[in-house]
């Protein structure tokens, strides 16, 4: 199998399956985003690694234009039956080319996937493509990057990076971070894989996040982050 059917894989299997601790990290990042991201009102907006579709519904209900990519067929599938009117694109995100631009690009819990050159390519495609960049890394200073190294838990598939590595990549791909924040300080780590043997509760680190992430910026687990391009704010 390779890293790419492997992904697929994985993703079918935990992609919001409830027995997955770290969704209580994710779905703050979702209210969050939530939070962040302006009404829509026809602008339009390109959603990378869609999934089975919250950033998608997100979108959609602060009335945007949404294209959504996912590699997925399952997902995009999920998609098209719960928001008709989406334009869903069945595709690896390498391949993909615009000749349109987009107000907002929304990218999450999707960089990590990407080995360095990679993601630096896809940011510099990104910087052409939209004004404002939404997205995060899982962060390699954060408790969950130390577990899932020290245990040896992180998939082969998966490329975790530091704060300061993401902002340098952005930087030099054209794009000004005009707001950072960190989300999820304590992951429900567990002894084993596949999530088995929960060292931290849910409750305990649902608590500590809604304390503490404001002050831990650069050591939580998602390193989340806004992002102008240059190209756009030159026009």
């Amino acid at each position: 199998m390779n890293d790419l059917e492997e992904l697929k894989r994985y993703h079918l299997e935990w992609w919001g399956n409830k027995r997955d601790p770290r969704n209580v990290v994710f779905k703050k990042l979702h209210t969050f985003l939530e939070k962040r991201i302006p009404q829509g009102n026809g602008k339009k907006a390109l959603d990378l690694g869609s999934g089975y579709g919250a950033i998608v519904e997100i979108l959609h209900k602060k009335g945007y234009e949404v294209t959504a990519v996912e590699i997925n067929e399952h997902y995009c599938d999920l998609i098209k039956k719960q928001f008709p009117d989406v334009n869903v694109i069945n595709e690896d995100i390498r391949n993909l080319s615009f000749d349109e631009s987009f107000d907002v690009v929304t990218a999450t819990l999707l960089f990590q996937y990407f080995k360095k050159n990679e993601l630096f390519t896809l940011l510099k495609k990104i910087s052409r493509w939209g004004k404002i960049l939404y997205a995060d890394i899982s962060n390699k200073n954060s408790l969950h990057g130390f577990w899932v190294e020290f245990r040896r838990f992180k998939s082969k598939f998966v490329t975790l990076y530091t704060p300061d590595e993401f902002e340098i990549m952005l930087r030099s791909a054209g794009f000004d971070v005009v707001y950072r924040r960190g989300i999820g300080l304590i992951t429900p780590i567990t002894l084993f894989s596949g999530f088995r043997g929960r060292i931290i509760p849910i409750f305990f680190a649902k608590i500590c996040n809604d304390i503490l992430d404001r002050f831990a910026l650069k050591h939580c687990h998602l390193y989340y982050v806004e992002a102008v391009s240059r190209k756009f704010n030159k026009q």
